[in-house]
């Protein structure tokens, strides 16, 4: 019980490389946010498929588009991403960008005729595969200068902790035993070279800082789905899947001294926070599409809660350079917590148009309530309760939209979407505003037994982040690029 308390107080830290607040009231959006992608086809559209169906990736959506399917299909989507961000920090612009390949969707559809049976039922299918749900690869980096340091944020609390024998282990500590941070034995205080230069020369007290950090990972879930067609009017489906949440943020700041103010005895520190995060968690979908007319398609589906169980891991890393050529480093004994998460149940409606054969509409709405996420661990910690009701306080209702079409001339296909979230934070939250916006379009290649797929998608958004508690804040421009080639064939 103590080392869980311990590892609950220590990476409170981290916070502000997100929004600060609570760490763990951040991953419980980050883990329950969907970015639906997968097929080329899909993403192309901005997965608005709820009434259309007749694509793998629709699963993720609504699992009664997999009764559309008359062929059986086997797809394999690899995907390259591209991440640009803009930070505004003291007066500073900085960008930063980061590449990575990966696999966005593979899957298999089963179909299954009936029409010679003595039913309705057109056919029955199952499937099985993977589709991408969110992604987290991005860099952001930010740099500017003035007067303050986060080494008065670490004197301070080494001067709350009273003795050596109190320094936080994953913080002071570190910097106590690389000499960053002294303790004064006459006048029992602690004291740092950085911190008597400001109180010596206030006005002339400069540092230059800069912050990075670096996330990769993603959520992924693999699909086991049916689906059946009655008498092409009505699309019925289920899916059971499992998540998968793979997630490693790295936050780096640096400071060093600046020309206007020459610190005696230090040149640089740099203070590195690492966090691992990975699990699995299951849930069900289940949906259903209604053809009341050949040219109209309506959809319904409910995505209930995803279950997770999570386990983090936790370090810390402290450089120290001196004016006279000395450097130190020191690093933290991981810290790992379990907890689980459950993520907010999800409904959806669409509306759908079949253009003849000339093309296809679909327009979807999907309406979640982040303010019912939960965590939870094994102790029912008093941190858990309390980031429970924080969660209540900062989170709320939104309203997502997706819109497709696609467009066929021959053999060659053209689509574009556009997909909208509103802030999932209440009103007068510092990220109320945190409104989320995507464009994406796309070219297929169809023949009897073979399609090949490309799409581009682009996400873009806007929210702040703090370099360190009680520290200064940075405005991130956020753009995420996404490269998907889907080939497929037909059995």
């Amino acid at each position: 019980m103590k080392n869980i308390l311990i590892f609950l107080i220590a990476i409170l830290f981290i916070n502000t490389s997100l929004f600060a607040q609570s760490p763990y009231v951040d991953y419980a959006l980050k883990f329950s946010t969907n970015d639906y992608s997968g097929t080329a086809r899909f993403t192309a559209m901005s997965g608005a498929f709820g009434a259309l169906g007749g694509d793998f990736s629709s699963v993720s959506i609504n699992p009664a588009g997999l009764g559309v399917f008359r062929n059986t299909e086997l797809m394999f989507s690899p995907a390259l991403t591209y991440n640009k961000s803009s930070a505004a920090y003291l007066n500073t612009v900085t960008e930063d960008n980061k590449y990575r390949m990966g696999i966005n969707n593979i899957g298999l559809v089963s179909a299954y005729d009936l029409e010679d049976s003595d039913t309705r039922w057109v056919n029955v299918n199952f499937a099985v595969g993977y589709n991408k749900k969110n992604n987290f690869n991005q860099n952001i980096l930010f740099a500017g200068n003035n007067d303050q340091s986060i080494m008065e944020y670490f004197v301070a609390n080494a001067q709350d902790a009273g003795s050596v024998n109190n320094l936080e282990g994953m913080y002071e500590l570190l910097l106590y035993n690389t000499y960053l941070i002294n303790y004064d034995t006459i006048n029992n205080e602690f004291w740092s070279q950085v911190t008597d230069e400001k109180d010596l020369y206030p006005d002339q007290f400069n540092m230059n800082k800069q912050k990075s950090i670096q996330s990769e990972g993603s959520i992924g879930e693999f699909n086991f789905s049916f689906g059946a067609n009655y008498a092409h009017k009505l699309y019925l489906g289920f899916s059971i899947d499992i998540n998968t949440i793979h997630f490693t943020e790295t936050a780096s700041h640096y400071e060093y001294e600046t020309n206007q103010s020459d610190i005696l005895d230090f040149s640089s520190m740099r203070f590195q926070e690492e966090i691992k995060t990975n699990g699995a968690g299951f849930s069900l979908k289940v949906g259903a599409i209604y053809r009341p007319f050949d040219f109209l398609r309506i959809g319904g589906a409910l995505h209930l809660p995803t279950f997770y169980k999570l386990e983090e891991n936790y370090s810390t890393r402290v450089d120290a350079y001196f004016d006279n050529g000395d450097n130190y480093w020191q690093e933290s004994t991981a810290q790992t917590y379990e907890y689980d998460l459950t993520s907010p149940l999800r409904a959806i409606g669409s509306i759908g148009f079949q253009l003849g054969k000339v093309g296809l509409v679909d327009v979807d709405y999907e309406y979640v309530d982040y303010s019912t996420m939960k965590l939870d661990d094994d102790f029912n910690s008093q941190g858990v309760i309390n980031d429970n009701n924080e969660i209540k306080m900062i989170y709320a209702k939104t309203h997502n939209l997706r819109a497709g079409v696609e467009f066929r001339t021959g053999v060659l296909y053209y689509r574009g979407g556009v997909a909208y979230s509103t802030s999932p934070f209440k009103e007068g939250h510092e990220n109320e505003k945190y409104d989320r916006i995507s464009f994406s379009a796309g070219l297929g290649y169809r023949e009897q037994n073979f399609f090949l797929d490309f799409a581009y998608k682009t996400n873009m958004n806007e929210y702040s982040v703090i370099d360190y508690p009680g520290g200064n804040k940075a405005q991130i421009d956020n753009y995420f690029n996404n490269f998907i080639l889907t080939a497929g064939v037909k059995f």
